[in-house]
């Protein structure tokens, strides 16, 4: 196999075990080792930046990159190398229609999550499920450009929102009974491992990618080694170069001593 330089990782069942509510101790301590041999690590998540933050991601050890809001932004050592945010007006537009109808809301920017019309109740649903960090009140958003709007709705409100969306030529994903998340364009991972091989002058031949799910499907595409967990989506399986153990099983660290990089 070719040298591997960057390895790109889904963080929900891949890094982050749900189970136990932390990260694979083994996992980690073999990424560790990977990094002091100067192989370049990057999360590539549907999180956002404020939620992997508060979820301790950081205090692991130094990633080189993330990629967040599934394929919404990329950074690269501190450097920004796209954001696809809104446009202010669409914002605007649809805070209004959001206070008209006293829903709860989200912005979400590039390091941080604010919101406004806290509902708590639709919020704790959401929160237990997806164990997320709560977001910061409104009071302290400095008008930084908005990358994502989350929704806290059922989905009885969903007309009037797809509606709007269609007007604004906007996506609309819901993707819990309790939240949605609407973004200018189509969001995929695929963007964000392009981007950064592109900034660091390698090819696909050269990285390697671990998931879970079925939006790692597009990550995979990027990645010449598509890593799926054992305990990943049969989609995600049938597109994957090699298929691990589970993560509570030390599926990446297994994965990484099976192509001799530890």
């Amino acid at each position: 196999m070719e040298k591997i330089k960057a390895i790109f990782f889904d963080f929900d069942w891949t890094l982050f075990d749900h189970k136990t509510k932390s990260f694979n101790v083994k996992s980690i301590k073999a990424l560790k080792k990977l990094h002091k041999k100067g192989v370049k690590l990057i999360i590539n998540s549907a999180r956002t930046y404020y939620s992997l933050k508060n979820l301790h991601t950081f205090d692991l050890f130094s990633f080189d990159g993330f990629v967040v809001s599934n394929g919404g932004a990329a950074i690269f050592n501190d450097k920004v190398l796209y954001f696809d945010g809104f446009k202010k007006e669409t914002v605007s537009e649809l805070i209004n229609f959001l206070d008209e109808k006293n829903l709860s809301y989200n912005l979400v920017t590039l390091y941080n999550t604010y919101n406004k019309n806290r509902d708590i109740d639709m919020m704790n649903n959401f929160y237990k499920i997806f164990y997320e960090p709560f977001p910061i009140d409104i009071k302290s958003y400095n008008n930084e450009e908005i990358l994502a709007i989350q929704i806290f709705s059922l989905e009885r409100d969903d007309k009037e929102i797809i509606n709007l969306c269609n007007k604004l030529k906007l996506k609309f994903n819901r993707f819990s009974e309790y939240c949605i998340e609407i973004t200018p364009i189509e969001f995929e991972k695929s963007k964000g491992i392009k981007e950064i091989i592109k900034y660091l002058n390698i090819s696909k031949d050269e990285i390697m990618a671990f998931g879970d799910d079925l939006n790692d499907i597009s990550m995979f595409k990027e990645a010449k080694y598509g890593i799926c967990l054992g305990n990943g989506k049969q989609e995600l399986k049938d597109v994957s170069y090699y298929v691990t153990d589970n993560i509570e099983k030390d599926g990446i660290y297994k994965a990484l001593k099976y192509f001799k990089l530890i």
